[in-house]
């Protein structure tokens, strides 16, 4: 039985609304046909979708085959011990999550779900509806979603997150971020991880309190990076078919390569940075 199908069948049982259903097919057309919103370049912002598709293949049949609870409609608070990792699955909602002190994770949602636990891990799986997350700072975090937003902050450890459609807002995060997105933008303030970032379409805006190197890269979109004066850092610019370069560092931009590097104070990581179709725009960080 195809996902729509599946979809339409929990509607006709009372398990989920219209408007639940009626995201669950958007989130489905969007996961599969990749509706951008920027016009993709025809290789890199292709590329980084189909990763991105091949990753979410099946996420649907997946969660509706598990979930066991149908959801009433009120708001339940579900609460763990914490684990080494959170894995959170989701076909079509918005997660928030956000660390603390308290060494609990606690889950707040409304529909149907379904968890698992072993020694090391808890997974939670959802079909639709929002989802409200507290975790101990140190929590590493792994969200796959078809489609749906995602605000993240005070972090510390490694955040994964793969999204078919949606838009991506990181906060106070000095774990390590890896993101990889369909369609959708990305902004980032207070970081200072290592960060692996790749967008099919849209645009990157992140603000490093500290930076440790990695990799952004951007098929079609803007990418905007602040960077501290003493970043300490080698960086790998690659110049935009359609696009410019602008900085507040001073560097030379050689016209017969299409990649070069420079560097910021005394190099302690690298960073690659690279879209297609779309402004690099370097900025210095202000520390008042």
């Amino acid at each position: 039985m195809e996902e729509r199908e599946r979809i339409l069948k929990l509607l006709e049982e009372g398990k989920i609304t219209a408007e639940e259903a009626t995201k669950l097919l958007n989130a489905l057309g969007e996961t599969y046909r990749w509706g951008p919103r920027h016009v993709p370049g025809p290789d890199l912002g292709k590329r980084i979708a189909r990763k991105v598709e091949l990753s979410l293949k099946g996420l649907p049949d997946m969660i509706e085959s598990s979930i066991w609870f149908a959801g009433s409609g009120e708001e339940k608070e579900l609460e763990f011990n914490p684990k080494d990792r959170l894995v959170i699955k989701v076909v079509s909602g918005d997660v928030t999550i956000k660390g603390d002190d308290e060494r609990k994770i606690r889950i707040k949602l409304r529909n149907g779900h379904k968890v698992s636990e072993t020694e090391n891990e808890l997974a939670l799986k959802t079909m639709s509806g929002d989802l409200d997350i507290t975790v101990i700072k140190s929590q590493n975090v792994d969200i796959k979603a078809a489609a749906g937003d995602v605000s993240a902050s005070n972090l510390d450890g490694t955040l994964t997150f793969r999204c078919g459609s949606g838009d991506t807002d990181l906060k106070q995060i000095s774990g390590d971020i890896r993101v990889a997105l369909g369609s959708g933008d990305l902004d980032g303030t207070q970081i200072s991880g290592e960060v692996s970032v790749a967008l099919g379409s849209g645009d990157a805006n992140l603000d490093f309190a500290e930076c440790k190197g990695g990799k952004v890269e951007v098929g079609s979109g803007d990418i905007t990076l602040t960077l501290p004066e003493e970043a300490n850092l080698e960086i790998t610019l690659v110049k935009p078919r359609k696009g410019s370069i602008l900085s507040d560092f001073e560097f030379e931009t050689p016209e017969d390569v299409e990649e070069f590097k420079f560097t910021i104070g005394k190099p302690k990581a690298k960073l690659y940075v690279k879209t297609k179709h779309g402004d690099i725009t370097l900025r210095k960080r202000s520390e008042k």
